[in-house]
């Protein structure tokens, strides 16, 4: 079961860290052993590795055999991983400083549902942020030719613009004034994500890599937080959801290295570990399918109501439980 809620909440924006300390205080499990934790990160590891199978295959041929891709799609490969490693600098920074301190706030799972409730005030944030610049959030521009150097964007070309003659104003009924309101969030052409991190500024990505700094507080949700930045720098959902998964595999395998050596004191028996971190792996590729599709059309919002009614709950039955 602990399998399922890591690969469920690891991607979705409902906090992994949170979740793993909450329920099994609440279900009156053991809290899971630290080599157990490793492993269902490893199975989570292997979900977004899967999933993205074709980028990282593109990536690895862009260093070693361009000539495979061809010298366009090779630069931009080189130019995306290289966006990766600079957005991960952050995370690895306040990760290799802040771990333990990190380790102590999910040990206690009480901070953690408060955490839970506090954080979702950076999601709602960004969506009221994406509301209010439209075009910012959900535009996707047209394609455009590889670039030149590692980190340099393509060259932005103005559209033609054609004159039409002004037609004579008249008044805009109710229904053709619902139809102009912004929507939700628009849906994306296909290919559009994609072609939108091609031509991602670095500092976009540099902020996206800080924002996962951030998911360090337990309760905040690695995806939660580094959409939410794409959102503020006018970044699509889609994209955003599709680069944070990108970014969360160095940190995933960053903190599971580091924890490598506490799997030999792993108590669970060979099967456990084996259904755990299937489990995590199966329900981690489900959730993160599941999510950039529904970021297609979609918005946070059914996350941050789960995230404030849920966590508001737990602080209600943890608070009951410890007193």
């Amino acid at each position: 079961m602990l399998g399922i809620v890591q690969g469920l909440t690891e991607f979705l924006p409902i906090s992994s860290s949170a979740h793993l300390s909450i329920v099994p205080k609440l279900l009156g499990f053991r809290t899971p052993e630290l080599a157990f934790d490793v492993l269902l990160h490893f199975g989570t590891l292997a979900a977004v590795v899967v999933y993205f199978a074709r980028d990282l295959w593109s990536f690895v041929l862009s260093l070693v055999a361009p000539g495979v891709l061809g010298p366009q799609q090779a630069a931009v490969r080189r130019r995306q991983l290289g966006l990766l490693v600079v957005a991960s600098i952050p995370a690895a920074i306040f990760g290799y400083l802040l771990q333990d301190w990190a380790d102590a706030q999910t040990s206690r799972p009480l901070r953690s549902a408060v955490w839970l409730v506090l954080t979702t005030l950076i999601m709602i944030a960004a969506e009221l942020w994406a509301r209010s610049h439209p075009t910012a959030a959900t535009a996707t521009a047209p394609a455009r030719p590889a670039v030149a150097g590692a980190f340099e964007e393509p060259p932005r070309t103005a559209p033609a613009q054609v004159q039409l003659a002004a037609a004579a104003p008249r008044p805009m009924t109710r229904a053709e004034i619902r139809r102009q309101r912004p929507a939700a969030a628009a849906p994306a052409r296909p290919g559009g994500a994609t072609e939108e991190l091609e031509r991602l500024p670095v500092g976009k990505a540099v902020g996206i890599g800080l924002a996962q700094a951030v998911a360090l507080i337990p309760g905040t949700s690695r995806s939660g937080v580094t959409i939410s930045a794409g959102l503020f720098e006018g970044i699509s959902r889609e994209a955003a959801a599709r680069f944070s998964f990108l970014l969360s595999i160095p940190a995933i395998l960053g903190a599971g290295l580091l924890k490598l050596g506490d799997l030999s004191q792993a108590s669970e028996t060979p099967g456990q570990l084996a259904v755990g971190f299937l489990a995590a792996a199966i329900s981690g590729f489900l959730a993160v399918s599941f999510l950039i599709r529904l970021l297609r059309t979609r918005t946070l919002w059914p996350f941050i109501w789960y995230r404030l009614i849920a966590g508001g709950l737990f602080v209600v039955l943890l608070a009951t439980v410890r007193g």
